[in-house]
């Protein structure tokens, strides 16, 4: 059976044209240009994943769209945009897309987004049916399992210590005491970590651009991102994607 993609785009020459690339890739697409079909298609086409534009008839009508999507369904979406400037991005990041298309795409960066966010998916679920069948092992207490399932779903935006305190219920000492003896480094370590090792699976696996990839892990600026990838690995973003890509 085909995978269903619903390409949510108002320019009918756009929208059109990915879903020729779809088609030609053994998908099956449908088209819708508001978020009042977007809406309908949930329950009619069921799609198993959505590309959305920000802008359609209504500025910002995607975004809403897609915080509709992260706070009702379990459905991954990937922003398609021109837009690339600090305030757009941050602005869509609150509503945690699995990606990001700029304007003018490239067949390959449409296919491999969709591929890598539906691999993602089975992988999460068959994760989650495994947890169901077997007895979860005892690791962490309930109050850092509670602050590590936040980080991991937040890992695309800026974490704050603060806020993995409130979740955990504990003091502040206490938690940061408690979660590097259970976990074994800092909560800003463990958080570093994380964005980095999947910075390293992005690099290597899709053709994301540094810039986008810097934005799917919730840093503002290519420098900063780089900053941090150079302190975990030792090179720059460029030169990693050069040295491991396949």
């Amino acid at each position: 059976m085909k995978t269903k993609v619903l390409v949510v785009e108002d320019d009918k020459l756009v929208s059109y044209e990915i879903k020729s690339i779809l088609d030609n890739n053994g998908f099956d697409v449908d088209i819708c240009d508001s978020y009042s079909c977007c809406i309908k298609n949930l329950d009619t086409f069921k799609p198993e994943l959505i590309l959305l534009d920000i802008d359609l008839h209504k500025k910002y009508e995607g975004i809403q769209i897609g915080s509709y999507l992260n706070s009702k369904v379990n459905i991954p979406f990937i922003y398609i945009t021109g837009y690339t400037d600090v305030e757009t991005l941050k602005r869509i990041q609150t509503t945690k897309p699995v990606g990001y298309l700029s304007k003018p795409f490239r067949e390959i960066d449409i296919i491999n987004n969709i591929e890598l966010a539906l691999y993602n998916k089975k992988a999460s679920l068959d994760n989650n049916k495994k947890s169901e069948e077997q007895p979860e092992e005892r690791k962490y207490s309930k109050p850092i399992k509670r602050a590590l399932e936040y980080i991991d779903t937040n890992i695309n935006q800026e974490i704050k210590t603060d806020e993995l305190i409130r979740v955990s219920g504990w003091s502040k000492f206490h938690f940061i005491r408690e979660f590097a003896k259970e976990v074994g480094m800092t909560p800003y370590q463990y958080i570093f970590d994380e964005k980095m090792k999947l910075a390293s699976s992005k690099l290597k696996n899709t053709y994301q651009t540094v810039k986008e990839i810097a934005f799917d892990l919730g840093y503002t600026s290519n420098s900063s991102f780089t900053n941090a990838f150079v302190k975990h690995s030792g090179l720059s973003p460029s030169n990693f994607r050069k040295k491991y890509c396949r």
